[in-house]
Formats: C-alpha cells, structure tokens, sequence
C-alpha cells in the first residue's frame, strides 16, 4: 500500500496493517497518521504526434464487392485514403504504485516497531560467591559459638550463676544459628547457580526438604552428593573450562554434616530443655559423659573442617561459570 506525507508530499510503501498508525517522515521529518493514499487519474493528454483526433476510415458509398476488393491490389482510391492508423499508442496509463528499487524504512518512532527475536535465556544464575561471607565469615562465628558453648558447658558442670549460664548458653546459641543460616545460604546459592533443565533439586527443595524430621538425614546426603553430580553434568553440557568437583570430599561432608547436626548443633540449640541435666550427668555417669562431650567435639571439628573445604571448592566452582575471580 502507498501513503503520502502531508508536509512535504513524500510517498513510500507502508504495510497495510499500518494505517491509523503514527509514523515519521523519513524525508522531512515530520510525524503524520498513515492513510492510504489514492491518485486521482490525471488527464490524458492526446499522443503528441496526433493532435488531430484520429477519423476512422469511412468506406466507400458504393458497396465494393469482396472479391472486387480481393482481387484488385490497386491501392485505395485518392478520395478516400485510407489512413494507416499509427500503432494504437493508448495514452500513457498513470503508473500504478510500483514498488521502488530501494523501499523506504519506516523510521523506528513507527507505531508499530519491529520486535527483535529475543533469544530464550538460560535459567541458570551464576552469580559469584563470596569466601569472605561463606568461608571466612562462617569460621569466625563458628569459633565464636565453640567456645561459648564449650564456656557454658563448664559453668553448668561447676553449676555455676543460673543467669551468668543461661546468657553464655544464649550467645552461643546466636552465633550457632548465624553459621547455619551461612552454611544453608550457601547450599541455596550453588544450587540456583546451575539451575536449567536438566537439575534434578530446586534451590528452595533443597533447603526445604532439610527441615522434615528424620528425613533430612537422608536428604542432606542426597542433597549435597547430587549437586556434584548435577554440577559435572552441568559444566560438560556448557563446555566450561573448569574441574570437575570432587565426589568424596562432598561425600564426607555430607556425613559430618549429618553427625554435627544430630550430636551438636541440635543439642545446643534446644540446651535450655535439659541444661538442668547436665550437672547431674557429669556427676552420676563422668565417664559416659566425657566420652559424649569428645565425642560431639571431635564431629564439630570434623563438620568444621570439611565445610571450610567444601565451601571453597564451591565458590570456586560457581565463580568458575561466570568468570569471576574469587573474593
């Protein structure tokens, strides 16, 4: 379809789907409402080469007989020449909208833009991990909630001043659960770093799912051991240049984790329950009680140890997808 610009009498081709619709002329300048434009014919001027109107050749008043005619290669008679009617030049037809060579671009202010193909984003997030928050962070209110704890412990067996014991059990209790809100950020976090398809556990399952009693036993080793698994898979499918994470040291985390959370960290939580208890453990059953308390000590460590471990290969590992250096 044709249109014309008002201002300045421009015409280009536009899409019929365009009219009503605002546009800038790209000639001028101006913006003008798409209408299709009509050209009223204009006047046919005679051939120039026949000013006078062109007479059809009038026959004779005396009927010729056809094969008279036929036979006689006589010329036609001078009175009534019959003129050679020059080739049928029909006036010059107005030419219809033909379509330019080079069509003129409706300006990008048109009404109705071109979209551009957007390409499907990948749902992955690979967002960089910080080890000051996840390693560094983490150790320093670990070490802060050990020795408290380890300090209200001492206070209970020497039965010690009720509010000096209930305030360093509290304490230690703040920090205990600051470390695990790090270590379950952190499992979030490498989690939605490598989140398409084809991951078998959502960020928000695998911090969900550690909440259920007695089931979250399993699932923490599910959980952590899957996401070397999905995260191997993951880097083989994007062709990232980058070490595969080791299984067996995800594996012994997983196992410290579980022991820690069950001999230590639920304990020291839900201390105020039987904080009465620990006195008289200590004095009926010394030796039974010794043996819990390095027991639950050496599981700390050895949860201690392994998360310091684990949280650098993983930071490393997500830094790794987006090619940011570790902080």
């Amino acid at each position: 379809m044709k249109t014309q610009c008002p201002n300045c009498k421009a015409r280009f081709n536009v899409n019929e789907t365009s009219i009503g619709k605002q546009a800038k002329c790209p000639k001028c300048g101006n913006p003008f409402t798409i209408q299709p434009f009509i050209e009223t014919p204009v006047a046919v001027e005679p051939p120039a080469i026949s000013p006078k109107p062109v007479e059809t050749p009038v026959q004779k008043t005396e009927p010729v007989s056809p094969p008279a005619k036929i036979e006689s290669p006589v010329a036609p008679s001078a009175k009534s020449p019959e003129p050679v009617a020059p080739p049928a030049k029909t006036p010059e037809p107005v030419a219809a909208p033909v379509k330019s060579a080079v069509p003129v671009a409706i300006p990008a202010t048109s009404a109705e833009p071109v979209k551009k193909e957007e390409k499907p984003e990948s749902k992955a997030v690979s967002k960089a991990l910080s080890k000051t928050v996840f390693v560094y962070c983490w150790m320093a209110v670990r070490i802060i909630a050990g020795v408290l704890g380890a300090l209200g412990l001492m206070l209970a067996i020497r039965k010690g001043g009720h509010s000096t014991l209930i305030t360093t059990f509290a304490a230690a209790d703040v920090f205990l659960v600051c470390s695990v809100l790090i270590e379950l950020a952190l499992f979030y976090k490498m989690w939605a770093a490598i989140q398409d398809d084809k991951a078998s556990i959502s960020p928000a399952k695998a911090i969900g799912f550690l909440f259920i009693p007695v089931f979250n036993i399993y699932w923490a080793l599910l959980m952590v051991t899957g996401f070397v698994e999905d995260y191997n898979a993951f880097i083989q499918r994007r062709s990232v240049r980058t070490s595969d994470l080791p299984m067996s040291l995800f594996l012994i985390y997983a196992f410290a984790f579980i022991l820690a959370a069950t001999v230590l960290t639920t304990p020291m939580i839900c201390v105020f329950a039987f904080v009465g208890l620990i006195s008289r453990a200590f004095i009926a059953y010394p030796l039974l009680s010794w043996l819990l308390f390095f027991f639950a000590f050496a599981a700390g460590i050895a949860h201690f140890i392994s998360y310091i471990l684990v949280a650098i290969k993983t930071c490393n590992a997500i830094n790794a997808l987006s090619g940011t250096k570790d902080v």
